[in-house]
């Protein structure tokens, strides 16, 4: 008995290392195939759908290999050995079968189909067996079941959290495989020779048992497994709106649907409950979801202050507010098979069976999410769905009867009647940032008007309207307005380093907007997008990307940036990373010293490669990221978007600003920047930084980021508060004004002044706009500031072409004392708009002080006709008259201008006591020089000048 009780305890060992091992190839295996050929829908769809239907089979037949378990867990770990070893060999393999496909990814797809069927295959034949071993040892039927999956999937859960929140970050994807496979095959050889390979069933063939399931019990189990699959993947999609699109979020709810198959065991084991109670409790569940779904995301957004300063506590709120949602119906869902399980044939046949069934449901119910109710309904409805089906499986497996009916029929009111009430669509869209605090919460959505939502098989897509200001939400994530020109500003920097204007690479379209900046100056331009939903909806945001889709020299490409970048054969003189921040997991890829190799091996020779970074990613992720980059490139310049928004720009050859004439004359973008957004293309090369950012002091003991140790990945995802401090102060430091001329091919006669105007206005109060400031204070004389002026006005009136646009630069051109050009931008003005207010008063003073009097006499009248209040004026031709001699004319004037108060009524009756004077009218003189002296201190040079002392 004791000899017993110790194979029976070794034997459960065994099954929790195998289901801590199984789950973990399909997470990795899917990981390593991410890295090679990217992550875009059809590559996941291909890694989930041939693990479950590799894993059914694998159950359906375990029961054919009873006497070789052990062999089985063997083959898993020497199969995660081989993947391991011939890494550097699946590449070329993957994109050799992409070849024969035209380039398309139907071959990688295939190519990865066949890698991984093998394994899920030997998967999927654990449980089956290891269920039929216990159950001899135990003598028992459907609870030796119950017992086994238990355990296994809370192996499995506990796995799903180690692989992401530890084994890949101490031992990298490669190093993780290793582990488990070397676990698989611990748990061979524990098998092979210990004595827990119970003899051989003589049981019946698994098709004779299947033809006798009873037809009710397999549409039940169907209707239950499509339920659960769209459960699961709802509440994905969940996580990531709510918590952002990270692998943790992914991880937490794995976790939870496989803890859910295991208390859902447990309880089956412990209490026996039927299928019919299992749905009962299924149902109430969803219910609940529904009803809270909303309410959790405010106690979340409560409690996260809280806690916001520990990167293991807020992973531990998100679990919990998950575990409180979704924890009862994935243990329903779980516990279904074990509650159609019975002790009536052989254990490994039946439930091998049951799992077989499950996942081919499990199939159909993603394929229905993605490709229908993903796409066309609502989160809250597609809740409704899985309730219906849920409800429909309890009605098939018990025969209906009127009060059944009546029962389901007030559940699926209850249903409706929580989703009417509660279910607050909008919320999951307000981006997972907006979750931090309840009064940030609270103060978006007043600030949020309308959101007009579009979906595809997986990702998420919204123009969010707050505030009236058009933004971009994908996923969960929102970006800077739509009517930003960060984006296209973005496009034309990294032009300006181009080394050739014919062929450019854009990886993520987005909004469009950098894509088609990029677009106006190259011959053709690639653009690779991984989101189909986004490209379908690119039509709508025309109005801000100068309607790219009809741009007949860019191609739009729908595929993942890694698979693009590596299958082509087309090298390019700049490639450009827009995809969003490396915080997010698919982005971060593109970081890794794998994607700057590939990139390097498709740029031309003296070609640049464009990324950018944010200061959301910290000071050692930004470090991660020089360090990385300087181990593919040799030179690297640091340009600002906005005061935390860099962007890198890498080469093998210095950089420099070849296209500065192209970019800074192209009509259509200096249009475009001026009138929307006051912004002069000229001044774009002002936004260099520096163009030696290896030369700043970076940690030498900082790792790089690589596909397989994605430490870059995981040092964001820890960071708790952004902020890139110690990175500025170095940069900042390391400011030359002299590298920026060097890097220009023209340098303005206004410089320095018209670069601190832009970075003044393009940052603000920044600590780089105030760092410059102090470097190039005895360079910012007021000449060359009053010309970076007269630039920005002369660029405003040429795009404008507006009257008040010409008489602005007119009246620089006076501060300058060119009145003469002056002259002649004022009279277009007069003749453009007659009644412009001041156009004719600006032409009189430039015509009195060129010294032509009668036409500066003319234009003041001018201007008294357009605007009869002018005061200035009529002392202008008070002042004009006297000089000229004209005594009487000069009182009437002067007369006119003293009945309403100025300011130079002092001075005009100086004026008037001169012309008294000269007209002989000493009182007269004497009484308005008097006056003169009462209003203020007397001018004795303007008296002295008029013979009034």
């Amino acid at each position: 008995m004791q000899e017993d009780s110790v194979t029976r305890r070794l034997f459960v060992g065994l099954m929790m290392l195998s289901g801590l091992a199984g789950i973990s190839y399909e997470i990795l295996y899917g990981r390593i195939l991410g890295n090679i050929i990217g992550d875009q829908f059809i590559v996941s769809a291909a890694v989930l759908m041939t693990f479950l239907l590799g894993i059914g089979l694998g159950a359906m037949y375990a029961h054919r290999l009873w006497r070789w378990l052990w062999a089985i867990e063997a083959g898993i770990g020497i199969y995660g050995l081989l993947m391991v070893a011939v890494q550097p060999w699946l590449e070329p393999l993957v994109y050799s079968a992409s070849a024969l496909f035209g380039g398309s990814l139907a071959g990688s797809v295939l190519v990865c189909v066949l890698l991984l069927i093998a394994p899920a295959l030997l998967i999927g034949c654990s449980v089956p067996l290891f269920a039929g071993y216990f159950a001899r040892m135990q003598h028992g039927g459907g609870g030796a079941f119950a017992h086994v999956y238990m355990v296994y999937n809370l192996g499995a859960a506990l796995t799903a959290l180690l692989i992401e929140f530890y084994l890949i970050r101490s031992l990298g994807v490669r190093g993780t495989v290793t582990l488990f496979a070397l676990v698989n095959l611990l748990i061979a050889a524990g098998l092979r020779c210990s004595a827990v390979g119970p003899r051989q069933p003589h049981g019946r063939r698994w098709q004779t048992l299947v033809f006798r399931l009873p037809d009710r019990m397999v549409a039940a189990l169907v209707l239950a497994s499509v339920a659960s699959a769209i459960f699961q993947l709802f509440m994905v999609k969940y996580a990531e709106l709510v918590f952002g699109p990270f692998r943790e979020s992914f991880a937490l709810v794995l976790s939870l649907v496989l803890l859910g198959i295991t208390l859902g065991s447990r309880l089956v084991r412990r209490f026996s409950p039927g299928f019919t109670t299992v749905m009962w409790w299924n149902l109430a569940g969803l219910l609940w979801l529904m009803l809270a779904a909303g309410g959790a995301i405010y106690v979340y957004a409560a409690l996260y202050p809280l806690v916001g300063d520990s990167f293991w506590q807020v992973v531990l709120l998100k679990w919990l507010v998950l575990a409180l949602l979704m924890l009862v119906p994935a243990t329903s869902f779980g516990a279904t098979i074990p509650a159609l399980l019975t002790s009536r044939g052989e254990i490994s046949q039946e439930s091998g069976t049951l799992l077989f069934i499950s996942s081919i449901a499990n199939v159909c119910g993603f394929l229905l999410m993605v490709f229908l109710l993903h796409r066309y309904l609502d989160y809250g409805v597609q809740l409704l769905v899985v309730a219906t089906i849920s409800l429909l499986a309890l009605l098939v497996f018990e025969v209906a009867r009127l009060r059944r009916l009546l029962a389901a029929g007030l559940l699926l009111a209850a249903m409706g009647g929580a989703f009417a009430g509660e279910w607050d669509e909008d919320l999951l869209y307000l981006s997972y940032t907006k979750f931090k605090s309840v009064t940030g919460l609270m103060e978006e959505r007043k600030r949020t008007q309308s959101f007009e939502r579009y979906k595809g098989y997986q990702d998420v897509f919204s123009i969010n309207r707050v505030e009236g200001e058009p933004y971009f939400f994908i996923n969960g994530y929102i970006s800077i307005p739509l009517n930003n020109p960060s984006e296209k500003i973005v496009g034309a920097l990294s032009t300006l380093y181009a080394p050739r204007l014919d062929d450019a690479l854009v990886l993520g379209l987005g909004s469009g907007a950098t894509a088609s900046s990029a677009g106006l100056f190259f011959d053709h331009t690639d653009v690779v997008e991984i989101n189909p939903v986004v490209r379908e909806n690119l039509f709508r945001m025309a109005e801000w990307n100068f309607d790219i889709e009809h741009n007949p020299r860019i191609t739009i490409h729908v595929d993942d940036a890694i698979h693009f970048v590596k299958a082509g054969g087309k090298n390019y003189s700049l490639i450009l990373n827009t995809v969003t921040t490396p915080l997010y997991f698919s982005s971060s890829k593109l970081y890794t010293k794998d994607f700057f190799d590939d990139v390097k091996r498709r740029l031309t020779p003296d070609g640049v490669y464009v990324t950018w970074m944010d200061s959301r990613i910290g000071d050692v992720g930004a470090g991660m990221i020089l360090r990385t980059l300087q181990a593919s490139f040799r030179h690297c310049a640091a340009l600002y978007v906005k005061g935390a928004y860099f962007l890198l720009v890498a080469s093998d050859q210095p950089l420099v600003m070849t296209q500065q004439q192209a970019v800074t004359t192209q009509p259509e973008l200096r249009d475009n920047l001026m009138q929307r957004y006051g912004i002069m293309s000229e001044w774009l090369p002002y936004h260099l930084m520096t163009t030696d950012l290896f030369a700043l002091p970076i940690d030498p003991e900082l790792p790089l980021n690589t596909a397989d140790d994605p430490v870059l990945e995981f040092e964001i995802a820890s960071l708790q508060k952004g902020g890139i401090p110690e990175f500025r102060k170095k940069l900042e430091a390391h400011f030359d004004i002299a590298e920026i001329r060097q890097a220009m091919t023209s340098v303005p006669a206004a410089f320095p002044a018209d670069f601190l105007a832009h970075a003044r206005a393009r940052l603000g109060r920044s600590s780089i706009e105030e760092r410059w400031q102090a470097l190039l204070a005895a360079e910012d004389s007021q000449a060359r500031r009053d010309l970076a002026e007269l630039e920005l006005r002369r660029v405003r009136m040429e795009v404008v072409k507006g009257a008040r646009e010409i008489h602005a630069y007119a009246y620089q051109l006076m501060k300058l004392k060119r009145y003469r050009e002056a002259i002649t931008y004022l009279q277009r003005v007069q003749a453009m708009a007659p009644a412009y207010d001041n156009a004719s008063y600006n032409l009189g003073v430039c015509f009195e002080l060129l010294g032509d009097e009668e036409q500066a006499l003319e234009n003041f009248r001018h201007e008294l006709v357009v605007d009869p209040a002018d005061q200035d004026a009529s002392y202008r031709i008070a002042r004009l008259l006297l000089r000229m001699q004209r005594y009487e004319q000069a009182l009437a004037a002067l007369d006119d201008y003293l009945q309403r108060p100025g300011p130079l009524q002092a001075r005009a009756y100086f004026y008037r006591a001169a012309a008294h004077k000269a007209l002989g009218h000493a009182d007269q003189a004497r009484v308005d020089l008097l006056q003169a002296m009462q209003l203020g201190p007397i001018d004795r040079a303007l008296a002295e000048q008029l013979h009034l002392l």
